[in-house]
């Protein structure tokens, strides 16, 4: 069984809803939030796995949000994906080179987001198994 935490940003009630059953179908651990400033909130007493996020959004956009987890050392390790209706070139391009890890463009088909939402968590499950891995050898050296 899938324990994976995915925290979805959108600020369409029915996308949000509708994504959420979807992963959480897949048995993924889902919240949700209208707004980059509900993730924050959010992401204040809460770690997921992955960060799914729109990028026209009120309040807060999906670029500003972005921005402000890459800045947090405890979250910037988190992979995040955008989704858009805007496809232009030059705007995926600029979302992947400021570090997002994936850019799904509206619409899109359900297969298509979970074979990306399950690609990013395992190369997550590889990083961070290879940190473990690398602070247990540093811990070791310094214990001998």
């Amino acid at each position: 069984m899938n324990t994976n935490k995915i925290l979805f940003v959108d600020d369409e009630p029915n996308v949000r809803e509708t994504i959420k059953e979807l992963l959480v179908f897949k048995s993924y651990d889902v919240r949700t939030a209208a707004n980059g400033q509900e993730a924050l909130d959010i992401l204040e007493y809460w770690m997921p796995d992955l960060i799914i996020c729109d990028m026209v959004m009120p309040v807060m956009n999906g670029s500003e949000l972005h921005e402000n987890i890459k800045k947090n050392k405890y979250l910037s390790t988190i992979p995040f994906i955008f989704l858009s209706a805007k496809n232009e070139v030059e705007l995926i391009r600029k979302c992947l080179q400021d570090g997002a890890d994936d850019f799904l463009t509206k619409p899109f088909k359900f297969n298509e987001l979970i074979l990306v939402v399950t690609a990013r968590l395992e190369r997550f499950e590889k990083n961070k198994n290879a940190q473990n891995n690398l602070q247990s050898c540093k811990k070791k050296d310094f214990l001998n």
